[in-house]
């Protein structure tokens, strides 16, 4: 779940957030975690995303530890290429 920090949104939040929403929901792609919900009450506006039980890219970038071995260059480039595509 992410948390949208109002300050970063104009006045008129309701629909900025409501097309933030939609161009995400639109999103498909094997690199890009989908949006399965969001929730927009009582001044908090929440983007909710499928759950990886392995990780999110951010851990494999850059929280390795004893399970996780951190993603080599190649994996970055063509996860960041992959990325860029759905993006675009």
């Amino acid at each position: 779940m992410k948390k949208i920090d109002s300050s970063v949104l104009p006045n008129n939040l309701s629909d900025d957030f409501m097309e933030i929403v939609s161009n995400l929901s639109r999103l498909h792609h094997p690199n890009v975690t989908e949006l399965i919900g969001y929730c927009s009450e009582h001044g908090q506006h929440l983007l909710v995303y499928e759950y990886h039980k392995n990780g999110s890219l951010h851990d494999f970038l850059h929280l390795p530890d004893d399970y996780i071995k951190p993603l080599i260059w190649n994996s970055r480039v063509k996860v960041a290429l992959g990325i860029a595509r759905a993006l675009e």
